[in-house]
């Protein structure tokens, strides 16, 4: 099929031939033209022939146009362009253009039927059209007419041609040229310029490209489809950049940046060739790898690995003093709670054993700690007589003993007449440590007996673990969360930085001619602004011719003159 046609079943008179083409059969019909399957026998290559209908070949000024452009059109010879082999009329008076017959499908049937292309293909696709777009512009030929429609593929995704010159102009390099009385192209893809009816060039191809560019990366048009002219101005002017939202979450912000630079309004802020977007979409190609490529061992580190290293490591020390400190804030808490629990705990016991102990009645004293034993938090509770003699404890062999000594133990701070310290679980069912309180038992201000409560610090470290777990979650989390969004934002950051690299070196090259065409509205823009100013004082003064140390007797400008050509000189000669 060929570009910007629809099948046409309906096609009544086929010729046989047209010029010295065989027709066999037809690819496509449009309003203006019609495409046969054609094959030139004097070479045996299959053509495609595209003939004015007879409506549109009577108009005298349509049909000079149609073969002025052919024939200007005819020169170009590039990979990327569908080529044209010849051009003549038709037995009937109607002119046709013999060109390339390509078996593969239009970008937009292709897309139609197997949906959009990866990323990497994209790129490699905008990059051959924009190849051949720069070819053609050298050329002075404007196609104007730039769509999926008019781009033909060929080897599935990996072959793409420009088609479909009918509308296209060949201008003069050296003069501007007038506005037009009429236009022609498809207004969706068309230049603000274009539709306006102003002069066209490359940028305006360029334009058409960045829309083709954004509907391959999102899917849809950057603009509603309407033949409205009036009204899709206005739509351009309401909305001149419309926000892009690309199907690939991997899509470097390098090639939005492309996007937005080709469909700015003003001609002068786009790419000015097709060369300059040919290195941008490059660098855009090698941010995408760089995203999707295996960490390779190399002496070299990335400055956004050593950035959001650094970051995470101040983060981290950040953190853990932080967090310390409320770890020891809180297990200090705790701790205080579990001694104030252990004292009015011993008050109590001590305030109901003090009469028992009075009265020497041992067996009351046995009843007491053998009830307050079942509370699962005492872990240990002796009671000992004014003599230091043990009459009650929860360890059988301590009754009638003397009260064991403290020895290796780790004093808590406390006030008052009780005493707090903390030792070892003597057997081996709890690895933890117990809460020891020694109170001493009254009865009114006389000291009658001497009171040792033990419990367990099983549920202090039990919370103790939950706060640290708590903690160390916190640190994780936060640390993650902030080198992702650090790393994602250097990486950002040093694909700008590679537009500004290369660049660089393209100026150290000695091309001066190179600028920066993206445009940002930050620090970055004004380093864009401020290299491409540098590009033009270094243009302007290579472009500045050189005074010579010594002054010659040469003039400086030399008047043209008009000197008779070598064939004349020996006629004279011969003559005199």
């Amino acid at each position: 099929m060929v570009a910007g046609l629809i099948p046409a079943a309906d096609e009544r008179a086929v010729p046989p031939t047209v010029g010295r083409y065989r027709i066999e059969g037809v690819l496509g019909a449009g309003a203006m033209a019609v495409v046969y399957a054609g094959f030139d026998p004097e070479i045996e290559r299959r053509v495609a022939i595209k003939c004015l209908r007879s409506a549109v070949a009577a108009d005298p000024a349509y049909r000079a146009r149609f073969v002025t452009e052919a024939r200007a059109v005819g020169h170009l010879t590039h990979p990327h362009i569908v080529t044209l082999f010849d051009v003549g009329e038709m037995e009937d008076g109607r002119p046709y253009i013999a060109m390339e017959r390509l078996s593969g499908d239009t970008l937009a049937s292709r897309v139609a039927r197997e949906g959009l292309p990866s990323l990497p293909v994209v790129i490699g696709l905008v990059e051959q059209i924009a190849s051949a777009l720069d070819y053609a512009h050298a050329q002075g030929v404007v196609h104007q007419d730039i769509k999926p429609e008019n781009i033909m593929l060929s080897d599935g995704w990996q072959h793409a041609k420009v088609s479909d010159f009918g509308i296209a102009e060949r201008r003069d390099l050296r003069h501007a040229g007038a506005p037009r009385r009429e236009i022609g192209g498809t207004p969706a893809y068309m230049a603000p310029e274009h539709l306006r009816g102003e002069r066209t060039d490359a940028r305006s191809d360029l334009f058409s490209l960045g829309v083709v560019l954004y509907w391959l990366l999102s899917g849809k048009l950057p603009w509603e489809e309407t033949g409205d002219v009036k009204r899709l101005l206005a739509e351009r002017q309401r909305l001149p950049q419309p926000a892009l939202q690309a199907r690939d979450p991997f899509t470097p912000s390098i090639l939005l940046d492309i996007v937005q630079t080709l469909l700015a309004p003003a001609p002068q802020d786009r790419y000015q060739r097709g060369a300059e977007l040919i290195d941008d979409l490059r660098l855009a190609l090698r941010e995408y790898e760089r995203l999707h490529q295996k960490p390779i061992a190399t002496r070299l580190i990335s400055l956004r690995l050593r950035w959001a290293g650094i970051l995470a490591a101040v983060l981290s020390l950040t953190l853990l003093i932080g967090l310390a400190a409320i770890y020891a804030r809180q297990n200090a808490a705790v701790t205080g709670l579990a001694q104030d629990f252990g004292r009015s705990l011993g008050r109590m016991v001590a305030s109901e054993a003090a009469e028992n102990l009075l009265l020497d009645d041992r067996a009351a004293t046995r009843a007491l700690v053998q009830d307050i034993s079942r509370n699962r938090q005492i872990y240990y509770l002796a009671i000992a007589n004014r003599y230091g003699e043990v009459i009650a404890s929860t360890r059988a062999d301590e009754a009638g003993r003397p009260l064991p000594a403290r020895t290796n133990e780790e004093f808590l701070p406390g006030t008052g007449d009780i005493t707090s310290y903390r030792v070892r679980i003597p057997d081996g069912n709890d690895p933890g440590e117990m809460l020891v309180f020694d109170v001493p038992v009254r009865y009114q201000t006389a000291k009658v007996g001497q009171l040792r409560l033990g419990i367990s610090d099983a549920p202090l470290r039990a919370a103790q673990k939950t706060t640290l777990k708590a903690i160390v979650a916190v640190l994780l989390v936060t640390l993650a969360a902030v080198t992702g969004a650090a790393y994602w934002l250097f990486r950002r950051l040093l694909g700008l930085l590679d537009v500004l690299g290369e660049a660089m070196l393209r100026v150290g090259r000695g091309d001066f001619s190179h600028r920066i065409r993206l445009v940002r509205h930050d620090e970055l823009g004004r380093l864009f602004a401020a290299f491409n100013l540098m590009s033009n004082a270094l243009q302007a003064r290579e472009r500045r011719p050189r005074r010579s140390a010594a002054r010659s007797s040469t003039p400086l400008e030399l008047p043209t003159r008009i000197l008779p050509a070598p064939e004349q000189v020996g006629d004279k000669v011969a003559r005199d």
